[in-house]
């Protein structure tokens, strides 16, 4: 996650389907829930305890200049281990590309990249305005590509083009040589596997990020991505992040997909959380919990098809924490973590029959399944939690609803006409 600070954001109720111009009612499939990790877990650490079906290799030591360390040279130990760890557990693979090694890199020097000297700065075959042979990318992708191909450890799918291009620390290139980059990244991937899937470059939701996709699109990028990427972070510095901001940003970049012709391309938020603690000061684990479950209800309600989840083990969005004597022990999955598994369940599978809306306060998303099961996710955006204790407010339900399920996997029993909401979402159920 690079710094860009979300724009302000109002709170309108979302639109949209699984693509962009499906009904409001569909299936959630569990391929919405994907979980990013870093390398601890094919070193040292147990696999998630959780359920999800997608994971996304970045901050996993798998970018280009720490597998490509040398021209000609390719070291795919810790890519092999992640391939075998995700088919062990039956889990796709996204891919995503960055990190340019300082050999290739046209300003091997620049102390001004996030991810090591000169990891920002464009190929150093490859022109401003997009010509140049680009051959050092094209070798990289070659060789990847074929490995996945012959791999019989595991296998990539799906394919993200760039991460965070909109920022110079990530991208410090034109957007004609990233917009070049994809179209010989597609090609080669398409022709050995006409099966996968392509993902743009990500932005982040900011005016910033939204605009460099403005741009990339009308470069002629769109025509090189199956789908649309970007990371759907809602923070801003000194503020409690609030989940139901992503709604506003989401169509804002819809407005810029539609401009170009590409608003039926599927959308992947590749990457979010409630961020760095440290910039947001956001903390309270039950406020987590009730932002991640609020944003996974959003994400599917809003028409996202995957939302990868940044990260289980890593000082953002944490879900878990090892055991501090022996990292390859279970450890412990924090408030949220145990949210992540609820929600899934909650969601994975059901029909969506209502998208989240809201009514002043409470927001509410309808559900069903077969044999007449029907559900309803409720929460208070007014109400809040600290130190253990969360604030609530009555809500009077429909009396054909007999139970509620919360995020700490707890079912109760409805009694009277009234139940107690508040920050954290519950499930009514019929059933």
């Amino acid at each position: 996650m690079l710094g860009c600070q979300a724009v302000n954001a109002s709170q309108p109720p979302p639109q949209g389907g699984p693509a962009q111009g499906d009904s409001a009612s569909f299936v959630i499939s569990p391929r919405l829930f994907g979980l990013q990790m870093n390398s601890g877990i094919v070193s040292r650490q147990p696999w998630p305890a959780a359920s999800f079906s997608r994971t996304r290799l970045w901050n996993s030591e798998t970018q280009w200049g720490k597998i490509n360390t040398a021209e000609g040279v390719y070291d795919w130990t810790i890519l092999d281990k992640w391939l075998a760890a995700a088919q062990s557990h039956q889990i796709g693979v996204l891919y995503t590309f960055g990190y340019v090694p300082a050999w290739a890199s046209s300003n091997p020097t620049d102390p001004n990249c996030d991810e090591g000297l000169g990891a920002c700065d464009p190929p150093n075959d490859l022109n401003a305005d997009g010509s140049g042979s680009d051959q050092h990318w094209k070798d990289f992708v070659t060789a990847l590509v074929a490995h996945n191909k012959n791999s019989t450890t595991g296998h990539i799918g799906s394919w993200e083009t760039w991460n965070e291009a909109y920022h110079t620390r990530g991208w410090n290139g034109t957007v004609a040589q990233m917009v070049r980059m994809a179209q010989d990244a597609t090609a080669i991937i398409k022709a050995a596997d006409p099966t996968a899937l392509v993902a743009t470059p990500s932005v982040v939701f900011c005016t910033q990020g939204i605009n460099w996709m403005d741009s990339y699109l009308a470069a002629g990028g769109g025509q090189y991505a199956d789908r649309i990427a970007f990371h759907g972070y809602v923070q801003r510095p000194g503020h409690t992040p609030i989940p139901e901001d992503f709604v506003s940003h989401l169509n804002s970049l819809k407005t810029v997909l539609a401009k170009y012709g590409q608003q039926e391309k599927w959308l992947w938020d590749t990457e979010a959380s409630w961020g760095n603690t440290a910039f947001t000061g956001f903390t309270d684990k039950d406020m987590q919990a009730a932002f991640l479950a609020r944003s996974y209800l959003l994400h599917g309600s809003s028409g996202v098809v995957r939302f990868y989840w940044y990260a289980w083990n890593d000082s953002v969005g944490t879900l878990w924490v090892p055991d501090p004597n022996d990292p390859s022990a279970p450890g412990t999955v924090l408030k949220p973590g145990v949210a992540f598994r609820e929600v899934y369940n909650w969601m994975a599978g059901a029909t969506l029959t209502s998208s989240c809306a809201a009514n002043g306060t409470v927001w509410t998303c309808q559900f069903s399944r077969p044999n007449g099961y029907q559900a309803l996710a409720v929460w208070d955006t007014s109400q809040t939690c600290s130190q253990g204790s969360c604030g609530t407010t009555p809500y009077t339900f429909d009396s054909i609803y007999t139970k509620y399920r919360d995020l700490s996997g707890n079912t109760n029993q409805l009694h009277g006409s009234t139940v107690p909401i508040g920050a954290k979402p519950i499930l009514l159920e019929n059933q």
